[in-house]
């Protein structure tokens, strides 16, 4: 397996990183995104799902902005209101290998960078059995005013750090969203849970659980 020297950041996504994405819990996600557009334009559900999809990955790969943008409410209000319909405790429990992994890394400064809210992602690491104080800051899009893949989030963490682009390795699920702007500021990128080949990734990993393996 490949290995990457010099990393002393590691930055995280959360949702389809630090979990294998279901297919159940997406759908679910969808789904509150719809609801949460309904109650704010009175929209049928038709309508709620044709406005979302003429935005979503079309003008924007998050979920989580167009549902702000449609309902006319901040990035963060629309995480949070998502974030308590949607069912986490049906999809996700406690991964001790996740809990292991961390436990391994304590010599790395952690970072996580989301386009949800802090609420979002303190419910799902709870569930998942991650104390959230081996991270040196969760780092939210309400927080830098901009969803990834804009790079505002992985500047702001640069400049927390003082440590050069090539001491930070961006792990995530998605190309585009995740790895391709940390890759254009000079961070290495590991893209988790793929066995596809990646022009972006410096390592592909076919789960989240090979991270350490891959620090040199």
């Amino acid at each position: 397996m490949k290995t990457i020297p010099g990393i002393r950041v590691l930055i995280w996504d959360f949702d389809g990183t630090l979990y294998r994405q279901q297919s159940g819990l997406l759908d679910n996600i969808r789904w509150t995104e719809i609801k949460v557009i309904q109650h704010h334009t009175g929209w049928t559900e038709e309508k709620a799902k044709e406005e979302f999809y003429k935005l979503y990955n079309v003008e924007t790969p998050s979920g989580t902005k167009a549902t702000a943008i449609l309902s006319n409410i901040s990035n963060k209000q629309a995480s949070i209101e998502t974030s308590h319909l949607t069912d986490y405790p049906k999809y996700l429990t406690k991964d001790r290998r996740l809990i292991d992994i961390f436990a391994r890394l304590t010599d790395y400064k952690h970072y996580m960078l989301v386009n949800g809210s802090q609420e979002s992602v303190s419910r799902g690491s709870a569930l998942l059995g991650i104390d959230l104080s081996v991270f040196t800051e969760i780092v939210t899009s309400e927080l830098v005013g901009e969803t990834k893949p804009g790079k505002k989030g992985f500047t702001y963490i640069m400049q927390q750090t003082g440590l050069p682009a090539a001491a930070h390795l961006m792990i995530g699920d998605r190309e585009a969203v995740d790895l391709t702007p940390a890759k254009a500021l000079g961070m290495h990128t590991c893209l988790v849970w793929s066995n596809a080949k990646s022009d972006v990734a410096d390592v592909t990993l076919p789960t989240v659980y090979g991270v350490p393996d891959v620090l040199g």
